[in-house]
């Protein structure tokens, strides 16, 4: 995947000032297919003081996930760190709707326990390229989360989503700070726009719909 540099300018808010653009274009063109070569930087992609409600993009602990066991053909309920999909607007329960929504999620693993799996495969030297790869964003349904205050790093599936009621999700507000494990920066956040967007959405594509 690659993302159009040029065309950013057009969907920044007017209010960003000159030196936040700039920061965003410099870290966004580190994926271009011109850059895929280079080390990536993921400097300010975590909000230094996150705020009291969840944001889109936020990512926060255990919550439920439905896994096929093939063993039996049933699913079965298992916590996973998660990365809010939903946009922060339709998250809120002050928001009064005519129509209930559900908070959307993407399933979260660590990298380390991503790269114990990767070990196990015959072919060492792949498994150090996709784990490359990963980092440099280069999977349409993987997005990299660079280590977070703790020192962990992670891996979100845009692929792997679960749902849970709006009113269950906020009920953790009350104890956010230990409930939420980051939130994103502008860098961050448009990352995880673009992927999102790219995963769901590849226009213009040769293939005719």
């Amino acid at each position: 995947m690659q993302f159009f540099i040029d065309e950013l300018n057009k969907i920044l808010p007017p209010e960003f000032t000159d030196q936040t653009k700039s920061r965003l274009r410099d870290g966004l063109s580190q994926f271009h297919k011109s850059n895929l070569n280079n080390d990536k930087y993921y400097t300010e992609f975590y909000l230094s003081n996150c705020n009291s409600y969840f944001l889109q993009g936020d990512l926060i602990k255990e919550l439920r996930f439905p896994v096929f066991n093939p063993d039996n053909r049933q699913y079965e309920k298992l916590y996973y760190d998660a990365l809010i999909i939903s946009n922060t607007c339709d998250i809120d329960d002050a928001n009064k709707r005519n129509v209930p929504k559900n908070a959307v999620l993407a399933k979260v693993i660590t990298f380390d326990s991503f790269v114990e799996t990767l070990n196990e495969l015959d072919n060492v030297e792949s498994a150090a390229e996709i784990l490359t790869q990963i980092k440099n964003q280069q999977f349409s349904n993987i997005i990299y989360l660079p280590p977070t205050k703790n020192n962990i790093d992670y891996i979100a599936y845009l692929d792997d989503f679960s749902i849970i009621d709006i009113k269950e999700l906020n009920v953790l507000k009350n104890d956010i700070d230990q409930n939420r494990i980051e939130s994103l920066d502008y860098f961050g956040y448009y990352l995880f726009i673009f992927k999102l967007s790219y995963h769901f959405c590849r226009l213009p594509e040769e293939t005719q719909r």
